[in-house]
This record gives structure tokens, sequence and C-alpha cells, in this order.
């Protein structure tokens, strides 16, 4: 790195502002943010890195840009992200932002045709483009193939598994029902395994793996569905602003009176700490 030569330094707030070297010593460099000229202050020369000389510039997959650093690939998925581009590829691997609200058209019928038999990268970014490649392989191959849905809490892992099953039993089904009962089998594992948070008002509380059965012609058949990692602390107690889980709110406010009488059900603000939860095996 040379002098005035844009940069990347740490920001106690913003990860990392965008500036120039205006000195260079044994281990810290003098920098001058670009929206602060004239003022400067000193970084470790570890946590500061190369810039674009476009800060603006985006591209749709990070292995394109210049220089491929902490600071540059979350330059570019914010600049994606503020234009509405919430996907964005790291090679093969998907970056997903959730934008929490509704973008027209991105996932309807039009994109499910689109992403159909399309090698990765020949289109923008997608979940889709992730799923599909998953399924050619597979037929390809002839072997099984995974998709790790992996994130922070509020990420939207939870939307982006359903589009995925959707898009594999809508472009791939059978014809029969059993498309539509795989996908329709989410809200009563979330029931059961969802939970509101600080941070997300429908967080899955429990780690699943999905499996999609196709038979000798690549056509959905079928499917299975094993959780595991249950946060089962969230049964008995609770933080403040959070809750138990979804099914124990759904039983107070409509099971039947007999249900109620067997459970011992009551108003949720009768539980200290709303802690009672039930499996499916007491509810039949």
């Amino acid at each position: 790195m040379e002098d005035g030569k844009p940069v990347w330094a740490p920001h106690p707030t913003d990860g990392f502002q965008l500036g120039t070297i205006v000195d260079i010593g044994p281990d810290t460099l003098t920098i001058e943010p670009l929206s602060q000229k004239g003022k400067t202050f000193l970084a470790p020369m570890s946590q500061v890195f190369p810039a674009e000389d476009d800060a603006n510039k985006h591209v749709e997959d990070n292995c394109s840009l210049m220089y491929l650093n902490e600071a540059t690939l979350l330059n570019n998925v914010k600049v994606r992200y503020n234009k509405e581009h919430i996907y964005t590829y790291v090679a093969n691997i998907l970056i997903a932002v959730n934008p929490y609200y509704d973008i027209p058209k991105l996932y309807g019928p039009e994109a499910f045709k689109s992403y159909q038999g399309k090698s990765l990268g020949t289109l923008p970014p997608h979940v889709y483009a992730v799923a599909d490649k998953a399924f050619r392989d597979m037929k390809v191959l002839k072997m099984s193939q995974s998709i790790i849905v992996s994130g922070e809490s509020g990420a939207g892992k939870t939307e982006n598994t359903k589009f995925v099953l959707r898009y594999l039993t809508t472009t791939y089904g059978s014809g029969q029902d059993i498309d539509e009962r795989i996908v329709e089998a989410n809200p009563l594992l979330e029931a059961f395994g969802n939970a509101k948070t600080v941070r997300n008002n429908n967080s899955s509380r429990f780690g699943k793996f999905v499996e999609i059965h196709f038979n000798d012609k690549n056509a959905v058949v079928g499917g299975f569905v094993s959780h595991y990692l249950l946060e089962k602390s969230r049964i008995c107690m609770q933080s403040n602003d959070e809750r138990n889980y979804h099914i124990f709110y759904r039983l107070c406010a409509g099971a039947s009176e007999d249900i109620k009488k067997k459970l011992h059900l009551d108003s949720p603000d009768s539980f200290r700490g709303h802690g009672v939860c039930w499996s499916l095996s007491q509810l039949t």
C-alpha cells in the first residue's frame, strides 16, 4: 500500500471507512478519511485493506474484485443491497442480505423458468441458481447433493430454505400433491421450532435437515425432515421481550375446551416465563 492510495480502515460503528494513506509507520498507518478532510488517525497496518478505485463499483461475484478482502467484500454487498440486489456470489457460495420487504418479481414464476438449466454465473446471483445447480449436479453425477444454509438470527435462513424447496418441487415436481405437502410441512415445523426473539419475530430455534427424494426420472417423489439442536431452555424460560415456541400461544388462543382442560391451559400470562410446550404425541 502506498501514500495517496484509497484504503479501507477500521471504523468503530461502520466497520470500515474509506480514506487515504498519508504516512507509513513501523506498525501503523496514518489515515485521512475521505469524509473528514484534514483529520487523521492511526490504524494498525494489519487492519487496513486496499480499496477499489471506484468505491461505488459493484460486481455480481466478489471474486471479480481487483482487491478481495473483508472490507471490499462488505462494501460490494452493501452497494448491491442499496440497489435491491440482495444476492451476491463468492465463486459458488451465495451471500444473501435480508431486505425485510418484498422485492417485486424476484421469486415469481418468471424467475423459476429463467434459472432452470442455467449454469451458475450466467444470470444474476439468486437462490434459485444454487438450487438448480444442486439438481443438475445430482442428475449428472448421480450423487446426492447438499445445500448448506447458514447465518445469524434474522439473516433469512428459513425463508431461503423455503425458496429452495419451492423451486425444486415446482420446477422438478412429479405433478403429485407430494410436492405441495413437502412445502406445506414448514408451518407445522415452525410452530414447534420457531419463536419470537428480540431480532426476529419468527426465528428458527432449531436446526433442520431436509431431504428431497427424486425417482429415476429425476422427479420429486418424497421428502424427509429431521430436526435437531432444539433450544430446549426456551421451553421453561425466555429472555426479556422474547417468547416461547409459537405452538404454545396458538394452543392458548385456539384449542378446544377439551384440549385446554387436558393440557391445563389458560392465558399465556398465567404461566411464569410462558413455560409450557408439548410434543405432537400429546395432542393426538
